[in-house]
Parts: structure tokens; sequence; C-alpha cells
């Protein structure tokens, strides 16, 4: 039988050697990356030379001290600068503040980083006051105990080089491929900037090199399944991964990278050669459906029960809600105001989603749009966001309108109406109603004529009262969503309702465009022809002149029907999934995946016109170009050496072939589920979503720099490796070339330093001297 290449290769060894080799192959746990074994620089065996010094011994312990302290420093020098709201401080300081508060609010990321930043502040008794309402404002004049919260989360900034030296030292690489990709990450400018504000991304980064880490260290214990160690590292896995997908939905993606390596990694054991029974395997895939998979979503399911413990107090969230969700809250309007709407009743109609008012007045649109469109040039129909004399509409019935006549008449007069008369004057779901509008007069109406700004939808305008020739215009039902009954009642608050157009089956509408100046900048208010469009709800929140009294709110929350956590949870899932779908909103500091890894543009934080000073996302330059060509040399290594394969021609050494396509194929597997799904994402994206993926970059760069610098690996290490040392001694080309590297990495960081953390003005010159690229949009100020 015909040897294998690496078999006669062994055969030619001396003794020693194969032994040796055998041995590394045993120990592969030391070298391997999450998704097989690869025997690395680290293997056991006596050394073939002097005994390393006790620097060279203790060198891993060195190199982790000197990243602690280069961490610490850049993370936290001069947090305290700028005492000003910075970029998305506005959202995530101000949702830290409802939790303080305990009111309501609504995002589209869970909650677990954003509760981290909440605990920061209430660790030093902060109230949440302040709202963070926009970039600019100062934190010192509103009492916000800003330093302790940016310092809270800048720990978690700090954390993240520790974690890239230990993920690549127990891959198996020395002590300076290790350092250097710790360093990378150490001075690279955008983790810096973003990893000392009240922001999310460094504290979902952290979690997600955790469980790599952790799954790392699992995975090398494979030998030795079910016992203490193997149990604690692959529950930390799980426990890691839960929370990585609860700070944001993009933790998935780490979700992703662990299940397929854990997926690879139970199809070989599955292979009968391997001596494994299936009541084995199934031990395995049990044991690692509970860690990996129930673990993280009871953490999911969990940090959403205490948001919603806490949150117990109605807040700016509320809208977005069903009534059902919404009457769990205290103080909610809809258990203090809900009452039901009777003809005649004049009354406020609120657009749900923007929140603009219906309402009407004199003015009347132009006779030719600014697309030469003619009009109706009838009365101006809009939405307005506060509520004036403008926005009430009396609501009357079209079935039994002359019998309803002298109640209304009686109402006007300002008669008191017993409440059994006017409980029979309810308004239901699906009546055929009329609106109108009580400052003029005049029923609300929608024709065949085109919307001012949707020439699709049709225009909304009024009608006189006495004209009949157009009437059929002026009819509409009355739809509340949720339901199909005709004896439900429409309420204040509770009740979401479509109004639909009896005769042209459009629904009112509007959407957050303003008209131009004629329309005084209202919203416009059209007919979509989509009835059923999920923006086209719309609630009755004021009666004028009627108000709820006491009694009757306490019985309105005392009958509110209880909503479970499941159902609560459901709903707000949909909710955040349904949004952040929808922020395609075009941002003017957008870029799109394409331009991330050669940073071709970056984010204005801050600015600050008469000291000159700007704080402007960017990764470091030179770091991520390097980086960038790293991934390319690595990937025409991958099919060098697979090509070489194919032809049986053995170059490189088997042990570096294993080792760069399983260790660093698994780091260049993170990467890529960190970075390519992106391009299949239709929301707008920013620079900081490539973060995760620049950190794996670093790790290839690492690993590259190693197979560059180390010609013969295997016997470099038999060579120069002490089994209580844990270190390798590197050779001077490995040396300068890691010196070259920072250099050059650290010279560029410190160059746009004043970028990262906007603590000392630029002069135009300074600012155009940093100006690497054209699209780098720099704050320019002459």
């Amino acid at each position: 039988m015909a040897m294998s290449t690496d078999e006669q290769r062994a055969a030619r060894r001396p003794a020693k050697d194969v032994l040796a080799s055998k041995k590394l192959d045993a120990d592969s746990a030391a070298s391997e990356s999450a998704s097989d074994s690869a025997p690395s620089a680290r293997p056991r065996g006596g050394s073939r030379g002097a005994a390393p010094s006790a620097f060279v011994r203790n060198s891993s312990s060195y190199a982790f001290s000197l990243v602690a302290v280069l961490s610490l420093v850049t993370r936290y020098w001069k947090i305290w600068d700028p005492a000003q709201v910075v970029f998305d401080e506005v959202h995530f300081g101000k949702f830290a503040s409802y939790y303080l508060r305990r009111q309501y609010y609504f995002d589209v990321h869970p909650p677990l980083a954003k509760m981290t930043v909440a605990l920061g502040g209430w660790m030093v008794g902060y109230d949440g006051a302040f709202l963070f309402d926009k970039i600019g404002m100062d934190y010192m004049a509103n009492g916000v105990p800003y330093i302790i919260m940016r310092g809270w989360v800048a720990l978690f900034g700090f954390a993240l080089p520790l974690l890239v030296y230990a993920i690549m030292a127990e891959s198996g690489y020395s002590v300076l491929a290790s350092l250097l990709a710790a360093l990378l990450v150490t001075f690279d400018n955008a983790l810096v900037t973003q990893g000392r504000l009240i922001l999310l991304d460094n504290i979902m980064i952290f979690f997600m090199l955790a469980a790599v880490y952790s799954y790392i260290r699992f995975f090398k214990l494979r030998y030795r399944p079910f016992g203490v160690k193997w149990w604690a590292w692959l529950l930390s896995t799980g426990t890691m991964l839960g929370c990585a997908v609860s700070c944001k939905l993009v933790g998935l993606l780490t979700i992703g990278l662990i299940g397929c390596a854990v997926l690879y990694d139970l199809w070989r054991m599955l292979d009968i050669r391997r001596g494994t029974t299936m009541a084995q395997v199934a031990r395995h895939v049990a044991a690692r459906a509970v860690a990996l998979i129930a673990v993280p979503f009871a953490l999911y399911l969990g940090f959403f029960y205490i948001h919603f413990a806490v949150l117990t107090h109605t807040g700016p969230g509320d809208a977005y809600h069903t009534p059902g969700f919404q009457m769990q809250l205290i103080d909610n309007p809809m258990t203090k105001s809900s009452f039901d709407v009777h003809y005649g009743d004049e009354i406020a109609i609120r657009h749900r989603d923007t929140g603009a008012y219906l309402e009407s007045g004199a003015e009347r649109y132009p006779l030719r749009y600014e697309d030469l469109r003619v009009s109706s040039q009838g009365q101006q129909v809009t939405g307005a966001k506060a509520l004036s004399d403008g926005g009430y509409w009396r609501i009357k019935p079209v079935k039994g309108a002359d019998e309803f006549a002298p109640l209304l008449a009686r109402r006007q007069a300002g008669e008191a109406i017993a409440k059994e008369e006017l409980d029979r004057w309810a308004v239901h779901n699906l009546d055929l109603v009329q609106l109108e509008h009580v400052a003029t007069s005049m029923n609300l109406r929608t024709h065949d004529v085109a919307s001012p700004m949707t020439p699709t939808n049709m225009e909304f305008t009024t009608l006189p009262l006495n004209e009949t020739d157009s009437v059929a215009d002026t009819v509409w039902q009355i739809k509340i969503d949720g339901t199909a009954s005709n004896t439900t009642r429409l309420q204040t608050s509770s009740s979401f309702i479509r109004i639909v157009s009896d005769k042209h089956g459009v629904a009112m509408w509007t959407h957050g465009k303003k008209l131009p100046q004629w329309g005084r900048g209202r919203q416009e208010i059209n007919g979509i022809k989509k009835s059923e469009e999920k923006s086209a709800l719309w609630t009755v929140p004021h009666v004028r002149g009627r108000e709820t009294p006491t009694e009757e709110q306490v019985a309105m929350r005392q009958k509110a029907p209880r909503m479970s956590f499941l159902a609560r949870f459901a709903e707000l899932q949909g909710l955040m999934v349904k949004h952040n779908n929808a922020l395609t909103t075009v941002h003017p500091f957008q870029s799109g995946p394409l331009t991330w890894p050669v940073l071709l543009r970056g984010i204005s934080f801050w600015t600050e016109n008469k000291e000159r000073r700007q704080i402007y996302l960017l990764g470091n330059p030179v770091g991520w170009w390097m980086a960038g060509c790293a991934l390319i040399g690595y990937a025409w290594l991958m099919v060098a050496m697979a090509l070489m394969s194919r032809r049986n021609v053995q170059v490189i050494d088997g042990i570096v072939r294993r080792h760069m396509t399983r260790s660093t194929g698994f780091i260049a597997a993170a990467w890529a589920l960190h970075y390519l799904p992106f391009f299949l994402m239709g929301r707008s994206l920013f620079l900081h979503h490539y973060l995760p993926a620049s950190i794996f970059a670093y790790m290839i760069l690492g690993a590259v720099f190693q197979f560059l610098t180390t010609a013969d690996y295997q016997r470099f290490a038999l060579r120069y490796w002490d089994d209580k040392a844990r270190a390798l001694i590197p050779s001077p080309a490995a040396v300068v070339a890691f010196a070259v590297i920072c250099a050059l990495h650290i010279a560029t960081f410190m160059h746009f330093a004043p970028l990262s953390y906007g603590t000392r003005g630029l002069t135009p010159a300074e600012v155009d001297s940093r100006r690497w690229l054209r699209s780098y949009d720099l704050h320019f100020q002459k």
C-alpha cells in the first residue's frame, strides 16, 4: 500500500522528530483553531539549545501586561473631554436615562448594552434627569456624571486588545504574533474613539470576542469531554453568545460562526473511524444544544424580562405598540382617558406613526404645483404636529342621520344628554361616517385628483355641507384595527383605526415629508390605494370638552386585560425587525460595505467651531490597509496550497499548512461572517458596522506575519521551545518586521489622534494633512 506524503516524510525523519510530531498531534489543544486540530509552534519536548532566559520564559506575561497598560492609556486618555454630547450618545445616553426614570422607550436594538450603560449611572446615584437631546449639549451645566458613564463603557473597550492577545495565544501563535495583533487593536483610532464614549459597539464586541475565546478553550478540551472545565468553557461560550446578541442583533453573526464550527466538529465526530458510538455523539449534541442554543436564548429572554420589569411607566416608546401593550404601562393615557366615542363628539385625529394631527383651515391648494400639475384649489387638509382649533372634527352618522339631527342640535345647545341615550349613538367598527371640520363647517372629502406631493395618491380636501352633487366623496368607513366585529366600539386613545373612503376605497395616510411654503410646512394628507397599509393607522386622542372622571380611570385600569411577558416579547421583536429594516433614510455619513476595508470615509461625531476641534471616526489607515493586504495574501496562500496539494508538491511544512488552514482559517471565517452579510442588508450602514470584522482582520495580519517570519516552523519550535517557557525566541528578521509594522501603525495613530480624541484644535493646514483620501469629509474651517 502506498504511503501518504506525510507518512513518506515521517519515514525519512529522525526517530526523535517523528515522536515529537506524534506528540504534537496528541497535544493539539495548544494550537488548534476552533474548527479542527492544528499542531502549533508549542510542542512539548526537550529543547535542543540552551535554556531560555527568565525574560523569555515570562515573555507572554510581559506582553500581556504591556497590552493592558497601553490599552488603559489609549481608552482613558482625557476621557472627560469633550464635556458635551457626542454623536450617538444622543440616543444611548437618553435610553440609559429612561431606564433610570423607568419610562418605556422603543429601540431597534436588544437591551443588554443599554442596561449596562444605565447601570454605570445608577451606581453613582444618577437619576436620569438629563435626556441627551442633541449633540453639543453641555454635560457639566446639566450635572451629568458623564465621566463615570464613559469610563464604565471604556472598560469593555479596554478589554478588547487583551482578548485579542488571549485568542491568538490560545490558537497557537507566538508571543510576537499575538502581541502584534493586540497592539494593532490597541492603537486603532476607530476602536479607541468608539470605545471611550457612551456607545454600544465595544460592549457587544467584548462579548463577541469573549465567546470566541471561550469556544477555543472549550475545544481544546475535546479529548477530556464532560469534565468540569469542559462544561465551564462550553457554558461560558453560550453565555457570551447570549450576551452578544442581547446587545445588538449583529451578535447573531457570532452565533453563526460558532454554530458552523460546532457543526463541523460534530460531523467529524460522527466518523466511525474515530471510534465514537452514536450514544456518545448524541450526548455531545445534547450538551451543545443546551449550552449553545438554550442558554443564549434563555439569556436573551431574561434580559428582555428585566427590560420590561424596569420600564413599567408610560414613555416615548408607547406609540409604537398595540393598545393592549400600552395598557400594561403605569399612567398610560389609554388607561387614564380611554372612553367611547359618540356621534356628535368633536374629536382630534392623530396619525400613529408620525404623531401629526389631521387639520384644515382657510388656506387653499395652489392652482398649479411645481411640476405644473393642476390642483382642485380646494381647502387644504394637512397634518400638524400640534393640536389647534383647526384640528377638531365632528363625527356624524350616515345611517340614521335624520334621526340623529335633533340630538346633535340639543348637544350643540349645551343640553345635558342622558348616558343611556348617548350610548345609543356610540361609534362602532365598520360604521359609515362623515367628518365635519368644526372651524370651517366643511366635510372631509377625497376625490380623483392627484395629491400635491404623491401623484399616485388622491388629494384630500373639504366640501361645503350643503353640496349634494359629490356627497359620496365625503362618506368614510371606520375600521378598527385588530377586529372584524361590528359591535366593537371606537374608543379614544386605545383604538387604532383606518379611515377608508367608501366610494374610492383609499385610506387616509400621511408621511414625514413637509409641504412647500404654501402648505406652511405641514405634512401632506392623501388617500393611499393600499388601504391595509400598516402606516395608515390613526387614533382619536381627544374629545373636546370631555374628561374622564377619576372613578372611571380607576375602573379602566382594573379592567385592562393583562398581557403575558411572552406576548409582549413577541410584539417587541416584530417591531424591532420592522423598524430596523426601515432604517433606509439617507444619512450624510453612511457608507457601503465595499468601502470599509479600504477605509474610504469615516463619520463626523462632533465639531466645536470656536476652538476648531472635532471628533471623526476613522480607522487607522495604515493598519486597515495592511490588514487588507494580509487578507488578500492569506486568500492567495490558501489557493496556492490547494493547487500544490493537487500536484503533490510539498513546499510548506505540514504542520505550518495545518495551522494556517485550520487555526487561521477559523479567524478568516470569523472575518467573513462578520463582514459579508452586510452586503445583503438594505438598511443604512456605517463604518462602525465593520469594527468587529476589522479586529479579526488584524488577527489575520498577525497570523500572516508569523507565517512570513518563520521559515521552518517545526524545527524552529523544536530548537527553541522550552516546556516551561511557553514562548518562542523570535528571529532577528521577525523582530525587525514587528518593529516596523508597530512603528508605522502607532505613528499613524498619533497623527490621527486629534481627530480620535477631539482634545485639541487643528489648523486648516493640519486638517488638510490628515485628509489622506479626498473622501475624508473632515470639518474644515478657515
